[in-house]
């Protein structure tokens, strides 16, 4: 993606952590506009199951929010929607389409 001076963005954290506990962190963005993450490229090593994944903000007015992002693609924060009366996180790239339901 290319991220001109116009597009909103927001500095922080891509952290995962693996299921043996290791997590792994890299300096990322988050354009908040389309949610995608843009994030340094790492080398994870020797993990084996992907547990969890977000973007940690670092920025002076949200410093330490986490937003998740979508397991399915890797790419894009999870962002909350109503559908059928019941709070929905769903993938913020239109093509991926993963949706998960909560029952809050």
């Amino acid at each position: 993606m290319y991220i001109t001076n116009n597009t909103k963005t927001m500095k922080g954290t891509f952290i995962s952590i693996w299921d043996d506990g290791v997590s792994i962190r890299t300096n990322a963005i988050l354009n908040t506009e389309t949610g995608e993450v843009i994030a340094e490229s790492v080398e994870a090593g020797n993990v084996e199951e992907l547990g969890r994944e977000f973007f940690e903000s670092s920025e002076f007015f949200n410093s330490g929010e986490e937003f998740e992002v979508c397991p399915k693609c890797h790419e894009f924060i999870l962002k909350v929607v109503i559908k059928e009366g019941n709070e929905a996180l769903v993938c913020s790239n239109p093509y991926c389409g993963e949706m998960y339901i909560s029952n809050t």
